[in-house]
């Protein structure tokens, strides 16, 4: 019926469909006749559709819409625009949601403080000195083979750390819990 020059995939990117999902069927192109747009039309002949397509003097396959005023004419064929057939793929479906993570667990509010075994209103010198006595208890050195005593002496030296800096003692006892690295 027609040239299979004008002939080309729904989703063909020479045709400015970027970016936008198709069925990728294969259709006729033509250029409509008020304008020179693109416009897709199915490939057969439909006796139900509204557009009518006809190979101009210059080879170029025209449409327009077939209306009460300008009726099908001889050299014309009725078709279906495409646009009212496509259905693209379907989408992907996105993948279910994460499950929230659980909450980190706090420490108790003064755990750092209990500890060092220090009250909440100890100044630096006062955790200063109960850092250093554990520590000599606690080292790994001093108590080879100990995992308790090694597993003590990091939470001894986590408290420590925390509340030796007075930015991050004021962040733990606002919060309840240490700052986390690097800030």
């Amino acid at each position: 019926m027609f040239s299979k020059v004008h002939m080309s995939s729904c989703g063909d990117p020479r045709k400015g469909r970027r970016g936008r999902r198709f069925c990728d069927k294969k259709v006729w192109w033509t250029k409509t006749q008020t304008g020179n747009a693109d416009f897709a039309v199915n490939l057969k002949e439909d006796p139900k559709g509204n557009t009518a397509v006809w190979c101009d003097a210059t080879g170029t396959l025209r449409s327009r819409r077939i209306t009460d005023e300008r009726p099908l004419m001889r050299h014309e064929r009725q078709m279906m625009p495409h646009v009212a057939t496509c259905k693209p793929p379907p989408r992907r479906t996105a993948p279910p949601p994460r499950p929230p993570r659980p909450p980190r667990p706090r420490p108790a509010a003064g755990e750092f403080y209990a500890r060092l075994d220090v009250p909440t209103t100890a100044t630096p010198d006062d955790i200063k000195r109960a850092y250093r006595r554990l520590a000599r208890q606690l080292h790994p050195d001093a108590n080879p083979g100990d995992e308790a005593a090694a597993e003590r002496f990091k939470g001894v030296t986590e408290a420590y750390t925390t509340l030796s800096d007075p930015a991050k003692r004021a962040t733990y006892d606002l919060t309840g819990r240490a700052p986390r690295p690097g800030r």
